[in-house]
């Protein structure tokens, strides 16, 4: 069953589930910048190799953004390896604790325009 995005145009696109949700995907990608909390994250995300579970672990994270520590070093170790990429991704998040960081991203998150 696909989903209707009505666009300012008034045209109706019917998408797959999976199509409307790469949509929502860009539009978060092309809504942010690399220098804000919430693209310094998926930085991290992108260089990451999560091997499975990573719907579960994008929610766990929306869920409980006070542990975005620990969830940060789960999603990089998933693979057992941390790569030169995961590394540099890590290294240009600029926070002074990952409470306010974590407060600020669900700001951004919220101001998205989904």
């Amino acid at each position: 069953m696909g989903l209707a995005l009505k666009l300012s145009l008034p045209t109706i696109v019917t998408m797959s589930p999976n199509q409307a949700a790469v949509a929502n995907a860009i539009t978060v990608l092309l809504s942010t910048t690399p220098d804000t909390n919430l693209g310094q994250l998926l930085k991290v995300c992108l260089a990451a190799r999560v091997s499975e579970g990573a719907a579960a672990k994008s929610w766990q994270l929306l869920a409980a953004p006070e542990n975005l520590a620990g969830w940060l070093q789960e999603i990089v170790a998933d693979d057992d390896s941390y790569t030169p990429e995961e590394w540099s991704a890590l290294g240009e998040m600029t926070f002074d604790s990952a409470e306010t960081f974590a407060t600020a991203l669900v700001a951004e998150v919220e101001a998205l325009p989904l």
